[in-house]
């Protein structure tokens, strides 16, 4: 009899201690899709990441991954998380990819905010068949590119800042009011501008001024960068979108 009483409570100190370590599920929304108009092959896997990317300099931390077979684009899907390991103050971001065995096909441009008040709502950027850091000159020199969004911030008028690099690694801006120009630093596969450009020195209206300043600011801040084609993000070391062009047409 003491045996089977011993043998109870553990069972019951076992079920009580399951009970409390049993996940506390989230459920986070995440919809992918890609602009370029192509058929994804019959293997085609997606992969969404929610990541923990609190500290600089640190490799972020995987929280939750899911994969599942592509059969729509867009395509969204449901990536479960354990809500305790959330800190309301840290800051998590959403990537994700495509996959056709051991090809990488699409990836994500930029970390999406995982918790913001939107859906994630992703659009990924084709990977080149050549090695993914392609030389600059082969890759966005000679292109004149119109700035979209700075920070996520969509520019304010028709006349929108532009950028223009050459060969040489030698680049023009306007910022929607001055003229600006030097030339790229050495760079390992990335993009890296100097602190200080050549500028002209207009009286600007206020406004104007202001998304000139956060143009330059972002440009000084770039560390890397995706094209796909007719589009360019410029990116942070973290990884956070800074910059969106579109290639103009002259």
């Amino acid at each position: 009899m003491r045996n089977i009483l011993r043998n109870l409570a553990l069972t019951i100190v076992f079920l009580v201690t399951y009970s409390n370590a049993e996940a506390e599920t989230n459920m986070l929304e995440v919809t992918v899709t890609y602009r370029e108009r192509i058929a994804l092959p019959p293997d085609a896997q997606l992969d969404v990441q929610l990541l923990d990317i609190s500290r600089a300099g640190v490799s972020s931390k995987r929280i939750a991954s899911q994969r599942s077979v592509m059969t729509s684009v867009p395509m969204t899907v449901a990536l479960n998380y354990d809500a305790r390991m959330i800190d309301e103050q840290d800051r998590y971001a959403v990537v994700a990819t495509i996959w056709s065995g051991d090809k990488q096909m699409f990836r994500t441009a930029y970390r999406h905010d995982a918790f913001g008040d939107a859906p994630v709502e992703i659009i990924l950027s084709m990977v080149a068949d050549e090695d993914t850091h392609t030389p600059l000159s082969r890759s966005i020199s000679g292109i004149a590119w119109a700035v979209t969004e700075i920070e996520g911030i969509a520019w304010i008028n028709d006349d929108p800042a532009t950028l223009l690099i050459d060969e040489e690694g030698n680049f023009s801006a306007f910022g929607g009011c001055n003229r600006f120009s030097g030339t790229l630093l050495p760079s390992d596969g990335g993009i890296a501008f100097p602190q200080d450009f050549a500028a002209t020195m207009m009286a600007c209206p206020d406004e104007i001024e202001a998304f000139e300043r956060r143009f330059i600011n972002a440009l000084v801040r770039a560390s890397d960068y995706v094209r796909y084609g007719a589009g360019l993000v410029i990116i942070d070391s973290a990884g956070n979108s800074l910059l969106h062009f579109e290639e103009r047409l002259e």
